[in-house]
């Protein structure tokens, strides 16, 4: 794969020009004919970093049990899914070469190791036509005789690959980044989002009267209260999640600022969205299979004259017991009799107060972006002929579990159709 860090070539006009290199833009260009000439623009020193990190480094593509109800817009969703489900997906990266397995209904690669997804989709943009830049920073995009201008600056790299900071150049050589600008007639935007290590450049299309909701860490551990947290750092339950009209049951992993895991981040789309708010009262229940009734009969059972210790010894982790016992208003040492009822309102419904939301260097994704009603069915602006949207860079956001992935690929896959068919009538070069 060329990766280039200059502008002294021969072809600076495409017939696209993908702006981000993540996961969105890499599978838009697997799927684009190799008659059609492309530039993907990365402002990162190499392409498709965000995915290494995804599902903890084994990258979850998608989810056998895809449903658009999993989305924040799923009467928005179900077209595209219906056009590109999670089976197409999966033959797709087949026919890259990726061996792809199932584990309780999540696709992972049979690696389970992201590089493998990120190695195939390389080599599927590996060919004639495609030039990649990265440390490619766009400042502008704009349209003038039916033609975009793609504008901003880039990091000079010697041929050993080191950053003008360390590399030695003539005397001839300017100081400072270089200014790079490119032309196509049709551009796409699919830079993603701040989450982890990315980047929102949705302003890019600002000149073009998108709107865009601002971006909040979505999938993100959520802050809470300390005090009725304390000592459980580390700690990992399955449990129900309540926060607001939203319930998750799932892993729940507590941090000494709050709690995580995959229950954790489904909810946290709640906040993220304006459906919950600071101060709003989360609740964790750490008998889920249970209701309270059942709850409170089971410990009846057990009670045989016991303390409140004992009775809930080897029922849970011995410091979410002690939490239990704490938030019922009692003591270890006290007798269980006449406890019974207030110790199971705390295992059924144990309140923290939420503090905010996780940092986005901690979420796997955000929500927030361009409003999607603002692209047609193909993800073309209705503002601007020419100029597509693709993943993170809309206002589309899904539960943890390869839901989000599936949308990069989903999205992709139909501004591709559509700039193939495109070119195909007017006759690309």
């Amino acid at each position: 794969m060329v990766l280039c860090y200059n502008i002294a070539m021969k072809l600076d006009r495409f017939d696209v020009i993908i702006i981000g290199g993540g996961a969105a833009g890499l599978f838009l260009t697997s799927q684009l004919p190799p008659t059609i000439s492309v530039a993907m623009i990365e402002c990162g020193e190499r392409v498709g970093k965000k995915l290494l990190a995804t599902g903890n480094g084994k990258c979850n593509l998608t989810n056998l049990d895809i449903a658009p109800e999993r989305y924040n817009e799923p009467s928005i969703i179900e077209n595209f899914l219906n056009r590109f489900s999670a089976k197409d997906a999966i033959t797709a990266f087949q026919k890259m070469g990726l061996i792809t397995k199932s584990i309780d209904g999540r696709v992972y690669p049979y690696s389970e190791c992201a590089s493998s997804v990120l190695d195939v989709l390389r080599r599927a943009c590996d060919r004639d036509g495609v030039q990649i830049f990265t440390s490619h920073f766009v400042n502008s995009v704009e349209k003038k005789d039916g033609l975009f201008s793609v504008s901003g600056t880039f990091s000079r790299v010697d041929k050993s690959g080191n950053s003008e900071k360390s590399a030695r150049f003539d005397k001839s050589s300017r100081a400072g980044n270089e200014k790079f600008k490119f032309t196509a007639e049709n551009v796409v935007l699919a830079t993603g989002s701040p989450a982890t290590f990315g980047k929102d450049s949705t302003g890019l299309y600002a000149a073009f009267g998108h709107s865009v909701r601002q971006m909040a860490p979505s999938l993100v551990p959520i802050k809470t209260d300390k005090a009725a947290i304390k000592g459980l750092q580390g700690v990992r339950v399955k449990a129900g999640v309540r926060l607001g009209d939203s319930y998750e049951v799932g892993e729940v992993l507590f941090k000494d600022f709050g709690v995580s895991g995959i229950a954790a981040f489904n909810i946290s789309g709640e906040l993220a969205r304006g459906r919950a708010k600071v101060g709003d009262t989360l609740t964790i229940d750490f008998m889920p299979e249970y209701s309270l009734a059942e709850v409170e009969k089971l410990l009846c059972e057990r009670d045989n004259g016991s303390t409140v210790s004992t009775l809930l010894m080897g029922t849970f982790h011995s410091r979410i017991q002690e939490r239990i016992i704490c938030a019922a208003g009692c003591e270890p040492t006290d007798k269980a009799e006449g406890r019974i009822s207030a110790l199971a309102k705390a295992i059924k419904s144990y309140k923290l107060t939420v503090e905010g939301l996780g940092d986005a260097s901690l979420a796997q994704v955000m929500s927030g972006g361009m409003n999607v009603r603002e692209f047609d069915e193909n993800l073309m602006s209705k503002k601007v002929g020419g100029a597509y949207a693709i993943g993170e860079a809309l206002d589309i956001d899904g539960e943890c579990g390869g839901y989000n992935l599936q949308w990069a690929w989903s999205s992709a896959k139909a501004v591709a159709v559509a700039i193939a068919n495109k070119c195909k009538t007017q006759n690309c070069k």
